[in-house]
Formats: structure tokens, sequence, C-alpha cells
């Protein structure tokens, strides 16, 4: 029973551990669980051996489990066996669960002893791990960027900050990039914001499928992305992984038939040749980068004049 209220696995698993006993217990061949998730319902279902998570907007009358919650009594089913019962949690109706088997006529008093016995371990455990689901999405969507599910600028500085403290410890080496794409503006003005959202779930990516292991990348806000590359300390190799990058990020894709592509300027700061405070290397690698897009737009402009 201890394994239901195990804080580190998810509400599925805590599930199927719940269906493993009531069909050890009591020869359980299905059992469903409905929770209340602020305005909509939570429905759990395993049968067979497979497992089965939805989100209802309302519960249905055609639902068994409705007339449970909404009078918190307990029923009981005849051919097959069936019983389902409302979960409580002092006198809070959080849902409700059944158990059905399709190998018995009835279940006795045994069996609905069991099954009874477990409503406020299903109610508590289950609770728990939704509660605990919603924690991580809040904390989730607080570090992270919507669109592109990347790091965001919050995150990155404190992923940062933490991999400077072991710079300045234990004599670790770092380079960061600054990325930021060029045209996308003019992408956004002409095909509209779904083509740029586009472009940028493409860049990261591409960014994400370029980093080793150990690496992050984060989105800064608009087109500007940074990356932390673990264990860079010459300027050669960090010019060498900036191309790699820019060579991905300046492939062409292809969105509703049109042909998009934008370009890449990137700049780069190295711990600790360049210093161990993140706002010197930020500015650092910030001032190359406007450099770099500089330097990319007058040779440009010379080769349009040519």
């Amino acid at each position: 029973m201890s394994t239901l209220l195990v804080e580190d696995i998810t509400l599925e698993a805590v599930f199927a551990s719940l269906a493993d006993l009531l069909a050890t217990f009591v020869e359980a061949t299905e059992v469903v669980a409905i929770l209340r998730e602020g305005q909509s319902w939570l429905r759990l279902s395993w049968s067979d051996g497979k497992l089965r998570r939805y989100v209802l907007a309302r519960l249905s009358p055609a639902e068994p489990l409705t007339t449970v919650v909404r009078d918190g009594i307990s029923r009981e089913a005849h051919e097959p066996a069936a019983m389902a019962m409302p979960l409580r949690i002092g006198d809070e109706a959080v849902g409700g669960f059944a158990v059905r088997s399709g190998a018995l006529r009835s279940y006795d008093e045994a069996d609905a002893a069991v099954i009874e016995s477990l409503g406020p371990y299903v109610a508590v455990a289950l609770r728990q791990r939704m509660l605990r689901e919603q924690i991580d999405r809040e904390r989730f969507r607080a570090d992270h960027d919507p669109l592109t599910t990347l790091p965001n600028r919050a995150a990155f500085a404190a992923a940062l900050t933490r991999a400077l403290g072991r710079v300045r410890r234990s004599g670790d080496r770092l380079a960061v990039l600054f990325i930021d794409l060029d045209g996308f503006k003019e992408i956004n003005d002409r095909f509209g914001h779904e083509a740029g959202d586009a472009v940028l779930r493409s860049a990261s990516r591409r960014l994400l499928r370029r980093l080793r292991a150990g690496d992050s990348v984060a989105r800064l806000g608009g087109d500007e992305f940074a990356t932390i590359l673990r264990g860079i300390g010459t300027e050669e190799d960090a010019r060498t992984i900036a191309e790699e990058v820019r060579a991905a990020l300046e492939r062409p894709m292809t969105w509703h038939g049109n042909r998009l592509r934008v370009g890449a300027s990137i700049g780069w700061a190295i711990a600790p040749r360049d210093g161990t405070e993140i706002a010197a290397l930020l500015r650092r690698s910030d001032n190359r980068m406007y450099r770099d897009k500089r330097s990319r737009r007058e040779r440009r402009t010379r080769a349009s004049v040519k």
C-alpha cells in the first residue's frame, strides 16, 4: 500500500498500482476513477492491463460515476459484479471510483469491505499526485517559454549563475553564445505571426539537436536565443561551434508551401578567460553578436552593390 503514497511517481503509476491491488484482491477486470481538476474532471481507467487518461469538460449523465459523485452514495451492481463509491478527503468530495469484474456475478461482503477500505487511500494518493502535477506545470510555465518550451531568460540566468559558480570553484570552462535571427521580422511582416512562430520552433529544435550532453539552450525573448557550452575554453572552439550552429539555423524550412530562411548573428564569451561574473560575460557575448550582425550586413550591402 505504501507505493500509493510515494512522492516521485506519476499519477498514472499510482493509479496502476491501485488497479493491480484491486485485481489481486477482488478480481477486478476494470477500474475507473474520476477526480475534479479545477472546472474540469480527470478520468483514469484501467482495463485489460491498459491505462487511459482523459480530461472531461463536465460529467456526462452517461458516465456511471456521475450519480455516485453527485449523491455521495456507494453503489453496488450485479451481473457482472460492480461497485462504485465517492472519493472524499475529509468532508470534500473530490471524485469517485468504480471497480468491475467480468469474472464474477457479484461482489460479496468481503470484497465490498476491501474496496471500501481502499477508498480513503485512493482519494489521498490520487489527489496528492494531481496537486503535485499542477505545481510542476506551474513551475514549468514560470521557467519556460510557452512557444518553444525552452528555458526562458530567468531560467537561463539561473543556470548560468550555477555554471559560473562551478567555474570559480573547480576551474571548469564554458562558453556562452548569444544568437539573434536575421530576417525574422521580414518573415513575420510578410507571412504573419504563425510563420514566425514556426521559424522560432524550428530554430529551437535545431539548437537542441546541435547541442551536446551537458549543454543548454534558452529563448531569451523575440528572436534571441542563448546557449551555455560546457568545457569550451578557447576562441577557436567557440568559433567552430558558432559556425556549426549558424549553418544549422540558416538551412531553409518550408511552411505552407513557402520557403523560409533566416540568418543568424552570433556572439560569444568564454569563462574564465572573459571573466566569471554573469554581467561581464553577457555584455561581452552581446557586443560580439552585434559586431557580427553589422559585419554580415555590410558584406550583404557590398555584395548587392556589385
